[in-house]
Order: structure tokens, then sequence, then C-alpha cells
């Protein structure tokens, strides 16, 4: 009778393959055997059941092939360095003891100033990076910055973590200058500097999820909302602070943007990978010697 007819949908070479395949069949609620056939496993339905199984099972198998393809989860390129971080914060703790004891005028000559920017002086936008209004000012960003810089060196370097920081920090001035720029606004502080680099680290991520849609599999819209979601949220819960606190809103937004930025050209330049890891003491000493030359020029100008 027609229902006692079999007809085979696989033949693998080890039964525990067969078992594989069958638990799709017992998903679909249908009957099968597993026969041994020289040497061989033959997996065998029901003739009037096989062609909805064979269906079910390429289904499987392309999935199969597709989940094997997929690379492992990123890992990060360096190690978590402690010294970097420590040089940090020195250098913003000396900056700090130099604004205490500079005389009269020090704050004026490096602040943010929108006005003074647009008309040419672009050093304030890395100058105010190295003023703080007062210790507690200086202790949050000193904080936050190290809590960052520990997520974002493992994935860039400190080189590039260290020159990011500067060049996200004094894009997000100069745009904050932009936007005020029929006043005389004024700002400073590093924490444009400190949400650029949480940018850098949200624009990294971004990449990386992008670069996986393009080879290996397509992207689900939701997933971009993970680090987007992740930076901007802690803008909102860290970067917005109170009306009395007078925190520049805006200054941090910019500089998460700039910072968001840095990043997606980070991973799509491939920075990290194609620097040589002696190099990226260079790009530190670099950055260090970009808010010296600013302050060169804010004093002699």
């Amino acid at each position: 009778m027609e229902d006692d007819e079999k007809a085979e949908v696989g033949l693998y070479l080890r039964r525990a393959q067969a078992e594989d395949r069958a638990l799709v069949i017992l998903s679909m609620g249908l009957p099968y055997w597993i026969i041994p056939l020289d040497g061989l496993y033959a997996l065998v339905v029901r003739r009037r059941d096989a062609a909805a199984v064979e269906e079910e099972l390429a289904s499987y198998e392309q999935e199969k092939r597709t989940t094997r393809r997929r690379p492992p989860p990123p890992k990060p390129l360096f190690r978590p360095a402690a010294f970097p971080l420590f040089l940090y914060a020195w250098a913003l703790g000396l900056s700090f003891l130099v604004q205490q004891r500079a005389p009269a005028g020090w704050e004026e000559a490096g602040a943010a100033v929108s006005g003074r920017i647009l008309a040419g002086e672009w050093w304030r936008t890395i100058t105010a990076l190295t003023l703080h209004a007062d210790l507690g000012h200086l202790l949050a960003n000193t904080v936050v910055g190290i809590i960052f810089g520990l997520a974002l060196i493992p994935w860039i370097g400190f080189g590039w973590a260290a020159l990011g920081f500067i060049v996200s920090g004094a894009l997000g001035n100069a745009l904050n200058a932009l936007f005020h720029y029929n006043t005389e606004h004024a700002s400073i502080g590093a924490s444009t500097a400190v949400f650029g680099s949480l940018g850098i680290l949200v624009g990294w991520q971004t990449w990386a999820l992008l670069h996986e849609h393009r080879t290996v599999r397509p992207l689900r819209r939701r997933e971009l909302f993970i680090p987007l979601g992740a930076g901007f949220a802690l803008l909102a819960y860290l970067g917005v602070g109170t009306e009395e606190s007078r925190v520049d809103i805006m200054a941090h937004l910019f500089g998460l943007l700039a910072g968001v930025l840095l990043g997606l050209l980070a991973g799509w330049g491939k920075l990290p990978e194609r620097t040589p890891r002696s190099f990226q003491k260079y790009l530190a000493l670099l950055a260090f010697l970009l808010p010296c030359l600013a302050w060169a020029l804010a004093l002699w100008s």
C-alpha cells in the first residue's frame, strides 16, 4: 500500500549526522527511520511526506551553512593599558594646577569662545580642553575619561585613543562654536573630548556591525541602535547635568558626534590594524604635543 512505501531523503557518513536531521523531521511531527546501508546511514520517511521533508531539510542545511560561515565575534586588538590612563590623569591634574597658579587672564586666553574661534583662533578648541571650572569638574572628567579609555584602548590602541581624544574634543568645540556663531559663548573642560572618546567607541562598534552586514549576513536594523543607543543613553545620563551645574550640553553632544565620525573613519580605514604597534607611542606623543602647541599660540598671539 502507498502508506507503507518509504523514500530516502538523505544518506550520511555518521549516524549522528542522520540523527541531527531526524530532529528536523521530528519537529514536523512525522515518522522517520534511520537504516544502516553499506557502511552509511540512510534517513527514510514515508513517500508521501518526502517532498515536504526534503524542503525542510534543505532549509536546515542552508541555515547551517550560513551559521558556519559567520565568524566569531571580533576580539580586541590590544591589551588594556593602565599607564596611558595614569598619564591622562596626571596631565589633567598638572593642567589644573598650572591654571590655579597662572596669572590673571590665563583662563580667558584658553577658553573656547565661539567668536574668537570663528575669527581664526582655532587653538582655543584645544586649550579649552585643559581648563576646568573647579576640582569637582576636574575629577568628573578624570574618572569618566579613564572609564571610557579602558573601554576604547583595547580596540584601537592607546596612541589612537589619545589622538582621538584631542581631535574629537577639538572638533566638538569647533562645532559648538558654529552652533553659537552669533554669541560670545565660552566653554572649558575636557568633557567634550571625554564624550568624543565615547563617540569613537560607538562609531567603531557601529562600523563593526556594518562590516559584518557587508561580508557575512544581513543586518537587522535594530542592531544599529545597540551601540548608538548606548552612546546617547550615556550622554543623557552623564552629560546633561542640572541647570545649576552649568553643563554645556551642546559641547558634549558635538564631542560625541565628532567621535562617532572618527570611529567610523577609523573602522573604514582599518587604522588600528594597519598601524604598527610600535607607532602607537608616536601617536600618543603627538596627542601630548598638540595642547602644548595650542597653548604656545594662545600665549604668543
